[in-house]
């Protein structure tokens, strides 16, 4: 049940278009193998990804109705507090 309410967020959070949709490499038909990368990390590398990604594409704006927060679909001080912890310089998406 776990596996499948990550699944469900990380496609939440990734999402770029109304259509909600799941990429199959995330779901485990066996076993999880081990790859050697930390999960934290490594999902700690998407959501980078995905919010500067959201960055890029607003010029660097976090809020508003076209900003990255709204993008991602989630509150603004959320995206903040993220910024702050994967310490990405919002400053240089900028236009």
């Amino acid at each position: 049940m776990r596996e499948l309410q990550n699944i469900i967020e990380r496609s939440v959070i990734v999402c770029e278009t109304d259509e909600f949709t799941v990429d199959e490499s995330w779901l485990s038909v066996g076993p999880v193998a081990t790859t050697g990368l930390a999960l934290p990390s490594t999902v700690a590398a998407h959501e980078k990804a995905a919010i500067e990604d959201a960055l890029r594409v607003t010029g660097g704006r976090v809020f508003g109705p076209s900003g990255a927060a709204a993008r991602l679909g989630v509150p603004r001080s959320t995206l903040e507090s993220k910024i702050r912890a994967l310490g990405i310089n919002k400053n240089r998406f900028r236009t």
